[in-house]
Protein backbone atom coordinates (compact mmCIF):
# COMPACT_ATOMS: atom_id res chain seq x y z
CA UNK A 1 0.00 0.00 0.00
CA UNK A 2 1.14 3.44 -1.23
CA UNK A 3 0.10 6.99 0.22
CA UNK A 4 1.41 10.26 -0.24
CA UNK A 5 0.21 13.15 1.45
CA UNK A 6 0.97 16.54 3.25
CA UNK A 7 0.68 17.61 6.71
CA UNK A 8 -0.83 20.51 7.55
CA UNK A 9 -0.61 22.81 10.54
CA UNK A 10 -3.92 21.50 11.74
CA UNK A 11 -2.95 17.59 11.26
CA UNK A 12 0.22 18.64 13.94
CA UNK A 13 -1.88 20.58 16.50
CA UNK A 14 -4.53 17.26 16.36
CA UNK A 15 -1.81 15.07 16.86
CA UNK A 16 -0.17 17.65 20.07
CA UNK A 17 -3.71 18.21 21.42
CA UNK A 18 -4.68 14.54 21.20
CA UNK A 19 -1.69 13.28 23.21
CA UNK A 20 -1.93 16.14 25.90
CA UNK A 21 -5.62 14.60 26.22
CA UNK A 22 -4.08 10.97 27.18
CA UNK A 23 -0.75 12.18 29.31
CA UNK A 24 -1.48 11.38 32.50
CA UNK A 25 1.23 13.76 33.70
CA UNK A 26 -1.03 16.29 31.70
CA UNK A 27 -4.23 15.39 33.41
CA UNK A 28 -3.13 15.67 36.27
CA UNK A 29 -1.85 19.29 35.80
CA UNK A 30 -4.98 20.43 34.34
CA UNK A 31 -6.46 18.28 37.06
CA UNK A 32 -4.50 20.28 40.24
CA UNK A 33 -5.06 23.72 38.57
CA UNK A 34 -8.13 23.47 38.54
CA UNK A 35 -8.62 22.22 42.16
CA UNK A 36 -5.76 23.47 43.96
CA UNK A 37 -6.39 27.10 43.48
CA UNK A 38 -10.08 27.52 44.06
CA UNK A 39 -9.28 25.74 47.18
CA UNK A 40 -6.94 28.75 48.34
CA UNK A 41 -8.90 31.27 47.03
CA UNK A 42 -11.84 29.96 49.19
CA UNK A 43 -9.22 29.19 52.02
CA UNK A 44 -8.39 33.00 51.83
CA UNK A 45 -11.55 33.95 51.72
CA UNK A 46 -12.48 32.31 54.79
CA UNK A 47 -9.39 33.50 56.41
CA UNK A 48 -9.64 37.35 55.67
CA UNK A 49 -13.68 37.06 56.58
CA UNK A 50 -12.85 35.65 59.87
CA UNK A 51 -9.81 38.26 60.67
CA UNK A 52 -11.49 41.12 60.80
CA UNK A 53 -15.02 39.67 60.26
CA UNK A 54 -14.34 41.55 56.92
CA UNK A 55 -17.47 38.95 55.17
CA UNK A 56 -17.38 41.13 51.89
CA UNK A 57 -13.65 40.46 51.21
CA UNK A 58 -14.21 36.75 52.54
CA UNK A 59 -17.02 36.12 49.69
CA UNK A 60 -15.54 37.98 47.10
CA UNK A 61 -12.10 35.49 47.71
CA UNK A 62 -14.92 32.57 47.81
CA UNK A 63 -16.73 33.80 44.32
CA UNK A 64 -13.50 34.12 42.65
CA UNK A 65 -12.31 30.65 44.00
CA UNK A 66 -15.81 29.30 42.43
CA UNK A 67 -15.68 31.35 39.40
CA UNK A 68 -12.55 29.76 38.45
CA UNK A 69 -13.31 26.21 39.08
CA UNK A 70 -16.32 27.16 36.76
CA UNK A 71 -14.29 28.59 33.72
CA UNK A 72 -10.72 26.93 33.98
CA UNK A 73 -11.72 23.95 31.80
CA UNK A 74 -12.35 26.71 28.65
CA UNK A 75 -9.59 28.55 29.76
CA UNK A 76 -7.30 25.60 29.75
CA UNK A 77 -8.40 24.31 26.84
CA UNK A 78 -8.15 27.60 24.89
CA UNK A 79 -4.64 28.35 26.68
CA UNK A 80 -2.97 24.71 25.44
CA UNK A 81 -4.14 25.01 22.33
CA UNK A 82 -2.41 28.38 22.00
CA UNK A 83 0.81 26.57 23.43
CA UNK A 84 0.79 23.96 21.25
CA UNK A 85 -0.04 26.37 18.08
CA UNK A 86 2.88 28.10 18.58
CA UNK A 87 5.09 25.14 19.46
CA UNK A 88 4.26 23.73 16.42
CA UNK A 89 5.19 26.67 14.74
CA UNK A 90 8.56 26.54 16.04
CA UNK A 91 9.87 23.15 15.99
CA UNK A 92 7.60 21.74 12.64
CA UNK A 93 7.79 24.58 10.44
CA UNK A 94 10.08 22.93 8.24
CA UNK A 95 7.69 20.11 8.11
CA UNK A 96 4.48 21.88 7.44
CA UNK A 97 2.50 21.19 4.06
CA UNK A 98 5.36 19.09 2.59
CA UNK A 99 4.89 16.06 0.86
CA UNK A 100 4.87 12.69 3.04
CA UNK A 101 5.15 9.31 1.21
CA UNK A 102 4.44 6.06 3.25
CA UNK A 103 4.53 2.49 1.87
CA UNK A 104 3.54 -0.54 3.54
CA UNK A 105 5.03 -3.77 2.33
CA UNK A 106 6.89 -7.04 3.90
CA UNK A 107 6.36 -6.35 7.70
CA UNK A 108 8.08 -2.58 7.16
CA UNK A 109 6.54 0.65 7.15
CA UNK A 110 8.62 3.19 5.04
CA UNK A 111 7.93 7.01 5.09
CA UNK A 112 9.66 9.23 2.66
CA UNK A 113 9.77 13.27 3.24
CA UNK A 114 11.79 15.81 2.38
CA UNK A 115 14.64 15.52 4.21
CA UNK A 116 15.04 11.31 5.13
CA UNK A 117 14.02 7.90 4.14
CA UNK A 118 12.89 5.81 7.47
CA UNK A 119 12.47 2.12 7.56
CA UNK A 120 9.85 1.43 10.56
CA UNK A 121 9.70 -2.95 11.42
CA UNK A 122 6.32 -4.22 12.07
CA UNK A 123 7.71 -5.19 15.93
CA UNK A 124 7.81 -1.65 16.35
CA UNK A 125 3.97 -0.80 16.25
CA UNK A 126 2.24 -0.19 19.36
CA UNK A 127 -1.43 1.11 18.55
CA UNK A 128 -3.04 2.16 14.97
CA UNK A 129 -5.41 5.25 16.73
CA UNK A 130 -8.69 6.30 14.74
CA UNK A 131 -9.76 9.38 15.19
CA UNK A 132 -12.28 11.03 13.16
CA UNK A 133 -10.41 12.64 11.00
CA UNK A 134 -6.82 11.11 11.46
CA UNK A 135 -5.09 7.63 12.12
CA UNK A 136 -1.75 7.80 14.28
CA UNK A 137 0.34 4.91 14.11
CA UNK A 138 2.02 5.12 17.48
CA UNK A 139 5.77 3.34 17.62
CA UNK A 140 6.90 1.34 20.96
CA UNK A 141 9.54 4.45 21.09
CA UNK A 142 6.47 6.77 21.52
CA UNK A 143 6.71 8.32 18.40
CA UNK A 144 3.70 8.58 15.89
CA UNK A 145 3.06 8.70 12.10
CA UNK A 146 0.04 11.28 11.50
CA UNK A 147 -1.69 9.72 8.28
CA UNK A 148 -5.20 12.32 7.20
CA UNK A 149 -7.73 9.58 6.82
CA UNK A 150 -8.57 12.04 3.40
CA UNK A 151 -5.13 10.85 2.08
CA UNK A 152 -6.37 7.00 2.31
CA UNK A 153 -8.65 5.57 -0.61
CA UNK A 154 -9.64 2.72 0.97
CA UNK A 155 -10.11 2.73 5.36
CA UNK A 156 -10.80 -0.56 5.67
CA UNK A 157 -7.90 -2.15 3.53
CA UNK A 158 -5.45 0.55 5.55
CA UNK A 159 -6.99 -0.49 8.95
CA UNK A 160 -6.54 -3.88 8.24
CA UNK A 161 -2.88 -4.16 6.68
CA UNK A 162 -1.34 -2.06 10.08
CA UNK A 163 -3.65 -4.92 12.50
CA UNK A 164 -2.11 -7.63 10.56
CA UNK A 165 1.70 -6.15 11.18
CA UNK A 166 0.28 -6.15 14.31
CA UNK A 167 -0.54 -2.86 15.92
CA UNK A 168 -3.41 -2.82 18.70
CA UNK A 169 -6.45 -1.25 17.13
CA UNK A 170 -7.71 1.96 19.33
CA UNK A 171 -11.08 3.26 18.31
CA UNK A 172 -11.19 7.05 19.72
CA UNK A 173 -13.17 8.51 16.35
CA UNK A 174 -15.70 10.36 18.86
CA UNK A 175 -12.89 12.16 20.71
CA UNK A 176 -12.75 15.98 20.95
CA UNK A 177 -10.45 18.39 22.34
CA UNK A 178 -11.44 18.96 25.99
Amino acid sequence: MNLKYTLSKSDFLEYQLYASSKSKSQKGRRFRSRIIIPIIYVALGLYVGSIDENFAAGLVFAAVGVVWFILYPKYSKWRYKKHFQKHIEEHYASRIDKTVALTIQDNTLITKDFTAETKVNASELNELIELQHHFFIKLTTELALIVPKSAISDLEAFKKELLTLGADYVDDSSWQWK
